[in-house]
């Protein structure tokens, strides 16, 4: 040989595993990060979830019966099975009046739903986006009583219960 080296595959291909044996650690790096700032996201959201809404609700989510509050466990999800429901969920006051962003928001609805409710999601549930709550927030309700038990019959009819919902029980049609 003339000292020159010959790379089996011609030398495209040598650079080509050059390349992809520098971008591993590099790709390997990326997904560690990608997962670490989805971890900080869910971290971001359930830290917004304890300032805006634990009042209520309470850390673990089981609300307050006895107060009005109804029980995010095993329930809420539900409601992401019908286009209102999803929406109510972006239009209830404690929602659609608080402080949160948009995007914050999103993240929080996202967060309570997966921590307390992924049982009862849909299979073809799709994460709220900031541009949906958007959207939908600024129509609030002048009153939310009737249509929490207007959702709650329609789920209930369909096979899918809600927790009590005992605030405005006396107005219930």
């Amino acid at each position: 040989m003339n000292g020159t080296r010959r790379f089996v595959g011609g030398p495209r291909r040598h650079a080509a595993v050059l390349a992809l044996a520098l971008l591993a650690p590099l790709a390997a790096w990326s997904q560690d990060r990608a997962a670490s700032g989805e971890a900080t996201l869910r971290a971001a959201a359930r830290a917004d979830y304890v300032l805006q809404c634990a009042g209520c609700h309470r850390v673990d989510g089981r609300g307050s019966t006895r107060h009005g509050i109804p029980d995010f466990r095993d329930s809420v999800g539900h409601f992401t099975r019908l286009p209102a429901g999803r929406e109510y969920l972006i239009r209830v006051p404690g929602a659609a009046q608080s402080q949160l962003s948009d995007a914050d928001l999103a993240a929080v609805l996202n967060w309570v739903l997966a921590s307390f409710s992924a049982a009862q999601l849909p299979a073809d549930f799709q994460p709220y986006t900031q541009a949906e709550v958007a959207a939908a927030r600024p129509r609030r309700y002048d009153d939310v009583v009737p249509v929490r038990h207007a959702l709650g019959r329609e789920l209930a009819e369909r096979g899918f219960p809600l927790s009590e919902y005992s605030y405005g029980s006396h107005r219930q049609p």
